[in-house]
């Protein structure tokens, strides 16, 4: 068992890279087997979710997404903004080998009572690069995007290593966050990469094949389209130097103490079929924190808010609502 869970903490590609691709096959077979992916069939009735449903209009009507440029700190940031809304503010913050592009789903079929926003961290995307990378100073370009675009009353969400972002950003700044919703979140008290693993972090450098075959593994139940691979297409992205620093990144933090302290309300949503995030890990929030409510998806891997973006709003509203 502990042999599976190094093999899988050795392959992460979408939210820290550190690992969560093929437990059983990764190197064991060598890296030019490793496509395939067992999925448990695990099924999950609608009178289970508990969860009221939002207007079913509102998640089908797509709402106009505009591209942006903001100068955050010393950084021009892009973000994705939802068109003609002035509601409750909700700032996504995307995981590792990722981007804004992963909520912009999202932000289509977000109801018209929120005001959205997607932003590309700095190092990630069409953002500017960082010399300095830490899960904190991730969060300082998050806090000043905030500032510069809503002055409080935030909904908060974060998926992966941008759960650990978010993390950072309400024991900062707990004032500016409303809500906080953390989907297959980085632990509260950090993930440790093993030392043995960081060299097999430099293959994923410029290899298309590898990335792809990678965030078919963190979205399990998703089919291969144009959007997947504009998905994959912005993994290759990110700098390169995030491919070993954010593993180290994730190692340096423990908000433990400081979430203890929070009053904000967290949701935290994790996939059963998720190889990287645990329940048990998902569950280590509800010791630390007061309002809180933690919510297993049976069927769903990584990423539920691109395998299942409607029933991933649906369970946003019902939190907000």
């Amino acid at each position: 068992m502990q042999e599976k869970r190094f093999v899988v903490i050795i392959i992460v590609v979408v939210s820290f890279s550190i690992g969560v691709f093929l437990a059983e096959h990764v190197f064991a077979d060598g890296v030019e087997d490793n496509a395939s992916f067992v999925i448990i069939d695990v099924n999950i009735k609608d009178d289970e979710r508990e969860i009221s449903m939002p207007d079913r209009r509102e998640l089908e009507m797509k709402r106009t997404v505009s591209e942006n440029y903001a100068r955050i700190l010393d950084k021009n940031i892009f973000y994705l903004k939802t068109v003609g809304s002035e509601g409750v503010p909700v700032v996504f913050v995307h995981g590792n080998f990722a981007s804004s592009t992963w909520f912009e789903p999202s932000l289509e079929i977000l109801p018209q009572r929120f005001k959205g926003y997607a932003i590309d961290l700095p190092s990630f995307g069409r953002s500017d690069r960082l010399e300095e990378i830490s899960i904190d100073n991730y969060a300082n370009y998050v806090i000043d995007f905030i500032l510069k675009m809503e002055p409080d009353g935030v909904v908060l969400v974060g998926h992966s290593l941008g759960g650990a972002v978010a993390q950072s950003v309400v024991t900062k700044r707990s004032d500016l966050i409303d809500r906080v919703v953390l989907v297959d979140p980085a632990p509260p008290d950090g993930l440790i990469t093993p030392k043995e693993v960081y060299p097999y972090l430099e293959m994923y450098k410029g290899n298309r094949e590898l990335l792809k075959k990678a965030l078919m593994g963190v979205m399990p139940t998703r089919k291969e389209d144009d959007f997947f691979e504009r998905l994959v297409d912005d993994a290759l992205l990110m700098d390169e130097k995030c491919f070993v620093e954010n593993a180290r990144a994730l190692e340096e933090y423990d908000f433990s103490d400081e979430l203890k302290k929070t009053e904000v309300p967290h949701l935290v949503i994790v996939g059963k079929l998720d190889q990287l995030i645990s329940e048990e890990m998902a569950r280590r929030f509800e010791k630390l924190i007061k309002n809180i409510e933690v919510k297993v998806l049976q069927e769903y891997g990584h990423s539920v808010i691109v395998e299942n973006t409607e029933l991933f709003m649906e369970i946003f509203s019902d939190f907000i609502d």
